[in-house]
């Protein structure tokens, strides 16, 4: 059995992306006024190429609907 996010197309980070965005817009106050800055994130990505890092990139997001 295939979770269903996973037969969506979804990847985990995607669908745990999701389920806090919601989590945050249904908070409320003061919780949401606390919670609001945790929408930006922060991701790094390497490129491996025979065992070795070839390419790293860091690029920030904000998380958008």
């Amino acid at each position: 059995m295939t979770a269903f996010w996973r037969q969506v197309g979804l990847n985990y980070i995607n669908y745990s992306q999701i389920c806090a965005r919601v989590v945050r817009q249904v908070l409320k106050e003061p919780f949401k006024t606390s919670s609001a800055g945790r929408d930006d994130s922060v991701i790094k990505t390497a490129r491996w190429e025979a065992g070795k890092v070839t390419k790293t990139a860091l690029g920030g997001a904000k998380l958008t609907q």
